[in-house]
């Protein structure tokens, strides 16, 4: 059975400088996280409600420079959701906009 991954991007003038994508083990999202704050050299980010919300509903956030205590060097990490093929992520109800 495939197992849910996160995507890692920093983006760095506007523009995909790297990029990670780490297998989700045990349903262990925060290790995942971690996981790709390590590859990428950065510490983890301040996690407010916004990202929480965003994350529940879209499946993806991002964290920018003022959610890090210390320096970096780039515009924005961004994390996202991804499922294994034929999954699905609810974004909660529908509306007929969403399925024109």
């Amino acid at each position: 059975m495939d197992k849910n991954r996160l995507w890692g991007r920093i983006i760095k003038n506007h523009r995909i400088f790297k990029n990670e994508t780490v297998t989700i083990e045990d349903d262990d999202m925060e290790e995942a996280f971690l996981e790709l704050c390590r590859r990428f050299d950065v510490q983890r980010p301040i996690q407010l409600p916004k990202h929480n919300r965003e994350f529940e509903r879209f499946g993806r956030t991002f964290y920018a420079r003022e959610h890090f205590t210390e320096s970096v060097d780039f515009e924005r990490l961004e994390i996202e959701l991804i499922m294994p093929d034929g999954a699905k992520k609810s974004s909660g109800a529908r509306s007929p906009i969403m399925d024109a």
